[in-house]
C-alpha cells in the first residue's frame, strides 16, 4: 500500500457530529508509527467522563506498544495488512470505546509520505505543541549525563552503559543505564524523567524491574552477590498522574531498586567512593 496517514478522533458527545484530534497513524517506508497527544486527551477529560478518557487513553496505549514492537521489526509488512490494524480492527475500536473513538480513512489520506514526516504532520493536524516534552527530556538527560560526568565517580563506573542482552537474558534488546559498576556485587544508576506522561514512565519502570532481575542472574553465575544495590532517580514529576506512581513506587514493597530524587545522587556518589566500585565494563571483559 502507498504510504498514508489516518488521523485519530474522540468524539464530543456521541450524539454529536464534534471531534477533537488525539492522535495519529503514519505509514511510510513499510514501517507504521502511531502517537497520541496526553495534553488533548486531559483537556477532553474535561468535556467528556473522565473514565471514558482513561480507558482510551489505555486503548492507545496499547497500540503504541504494539505499533512500536511493529516498526522495530525488519520483516514488518504494511502496517493494515498486520493484525490488529486492519480497517475492521477500527471498526471494533469505535464499538469497544462506545463509538468515542473515530478515524480518518487511510485511503483518503495518501501522498508522497516519509518517516521524517511525522511530526510535522502531527503538529499540524493534532497537536501543535507536539515535541515539547521531548525536548524537555532531552534537556534532563543531558543535566544528568554532565552532572555524573564531572562526578567524583566518573573514572570508576561506566556512564551511558548499554548493558548487553547476550549478557543479561531478561532483557530483549541493550539496555542503556546511567552508571553501573561492580565490586562483590553490581551497582546501578537509572534515572525517570517525570516529565514524561504516566504510562512512559511505568514502562520504563517494567524495562529497569526486567534489568535487575537479569542483573542478579548475572551476579550468581560471576560469583557476585546477587542483590545489588540499584537506584532509581526521578525528577520533579509534571503531574497528578506523574505524582501518583511515584507515590506508588515508594510503597512498593517488591521493588528491587531505592527510589531517589536526583538531587540526592550526592548520597550515592559517596558509597560508590566508599566501596571502592570499579567499572562494570572493565569487570565483564575480566580486568575486575
Amino acid at each position: 500500500m502507498k504510504p498514508f496517514y489516518s488521523v485519530i478522533y474522540l468524539k464530543s458527545e456521541s450524539i454529536s457530529d464534534e471531534k477533537i484530534a488525539i492522535g495519529m497513524f503514519l505509514n511510510a517506508n513499510r514501517k507504521p508509527l502511531f502517537d497520541y497527544s496526553e495534553d488533548k486527551l486531559k483537556m477532553a477529560s474535561k468535556i467528556i467522563n473522565s473514565e471514558a478518557v482513561d480507558s482510551v487513553e489505555k486503548l492507545l496505549k496499547n497500540i503504541k506498544r504494539k505499533i512500536d514492537s511493529l516498526s522495530k521489526d525488519k520483516n514488518q509488512k504494511e502496517a493494515f495488512d498486520v493484525d490488529p490494524f486492519t480497517n475492521s480492527y477500527f471498526d471494533y475500536l469505535n464499538r469497544y470505546s462506545n463509538n468515542l473513538i473515530l478515524y480518518s480513512k487511510p485511503e483518503e489520506n495518501i501522498g508522497d509520505f516519509k518517516l521524517d514526516d511525522f511530526d510535522s504532520l502531527f503538529k499540524l493536524l493534532v497537536d501543535k505543541n507536539y515535541g515539547f516534552e521531548e525536548k524537555e527530556t532531552v534537556v534532563f538527560g543531558k543535566k544528568v549525563e554532565e552532572t555524573l560526568r564531572a562526578s567524583r565517580v566518573s573514572e570508576r563506573v561506566d556512564i551511558k552503559y548499554r548493558v548487553p542482552k547476550d549478557r543479561v537474558k531478561s532483557i530483549l534488546r541493550n539496555h542503556q543505564v546511567d552508571y553501573i559498576g561492580a565490586n562483590g556485587k553490581i551497582y546501578s544508576g537509572n534515572v525517570i524523567d517525570t516529565t514524561t506522561d504516566h504510562y512512559t514512565i511505568e514502562n520504563k519502570v517494567y524495562q529497569i524491574r526486567a534489568l535487575i532481575s537479569g542483573l542478579a542472574e548475572l551476579s550468581g553465575n560471576l560469583g557476585l552477590h546477587t542483590k545489588g544495590r540499584h537506584v532509581v532517580y526521578f525528577n520533579e514529576p509534571a503531574g497528578s498522574k506523574q505524582k501518583d506512581v511515584i507515590y506508588d513506587l515508594h510503597h512498593d514493597n517488591t521493588r528491587p531498586f531505592k527510589l531517589k530524587p536526583w538531587e540526592l545522587f550526592e548520597e550515592e556518589e559517596k558509597e560508590l567512593e566508599d566501596k571502592n566500585v570499579g567499572k562494570f565494563s572493565e569487570f565483564l571483559s575480566g580486568v575486575y
